[in-house]
């Protein structure tokens, strides 16, 4: 079973948008370098969770060993970073780096320093915007290209993005069916990670309140520009909610709320 390649999917409609913003070339490396340092983080992360299913296969570790799965991981992140200094003189290198550094600093957070806690509503927010929101933002800064004016303002819009779709994703892990999903889930609880759902009280609700109003605000930082919203208005109803729809129901009668155009 393909991931969903939510990152790529968003410079593509972005592109189909904004042609003139950045070369197919360069966001071809952009898009290939994120999906890479995704997988890593994938083949890492369930080394550490246990988990033993992922997109319908038995994880790396599983097939191999734990070993195996995390030496490919770091092979992923070199190869990573090789393919991105390719394009504009190696200028991604560095917000690239940045935004892994982000992914790591808040995993290892989650990981050494908050499980068993129940945590407040804005520490959940920033633990699932640090998790997931550093690569959608990088993928959406690049579509801007030298506009630094429109490649700030959809940075903060990838950001938003990733957010929602972590606390989609917690929501999932909580409540979704294994066989139906394709990997292990129940893995946050059970190792003392406590998101959203399972901190606050009405916490399902409460997530469902928050990745609305995270998609909402994220198409209102892109209201000054209509073809980048349209884009982003593209890419929320055909493919962000086409990839949990079926899996999840939180958004298929609310989500038009964020999507006024």
């Amino acid at each position: 079973m393909p991931g969903k390649m939510l990152r790529t999917r968003l410079a593509a409609r972005m592109h189909e948008h904004l042609p003139s913003q950045v070369s197919v070339a360069e966001l071809v490396h952009v898009c290939a370098a994120t999906e890479m340092i995704h997988t890593a983080s994938l083949c890492h992360d369930d080394v550490i969770d246990e988990a033993t299913a992922r997109r319908a296969q038995p994880t790396l570790w599983c097939a191999t060993t734990p070993s195996y799965a995390i030496l490919i991981g770091d092979l992923l992140l070199c190869e990573a970073m090789s393919t991105i200094a390719q394009v504009r003189q190696g200028q991604h290198i560095v917000p690239l780096l940045t935004k892994v550094k982000e992914v790591c600093a808040t995993e290892a957070e989650q990981e050494l320093v908050l499980r068993h806690r129940r945590l407040d509503i804005p520490t959940c927010l920033r633990v699932a915007r640090g998790k997931t929101g550093p690569l959608f933002a990088f993928v959406a800064q690049a579509c801007g290209g030298t506009d630094r004016e429109l490649s700030s303002a959809l940075e903060e819009s990838g950001y938003r993005i990733g957010t929602a779709y972590q606390l989609a994703d917690d929501l999932l892990d909580m409540s979704g069916l294994d066989e139906i999903l394709g990997k292990t889930l129940g893995t946050d609880a059970q190792r003392g990670k406590l998101t959203l759902p399972h901190s606050v009280k009405h916490g399902t609700d409460e997530a469902c309140t928050q990745i609305r109003q995270q998609l909402e605000s994220a198409l209102e930082c892109l209201t000054p520009w209509a073809a980048a919203r349209r884009a982003l208005t593209a890419y929320l109803r055909s493919d962000l909610q086409a990839a949990v729809q079926g899996r999840i129901t939180l958004w298929q009668s609310d989500i038009d709320l964020g999507l006024a155009v």
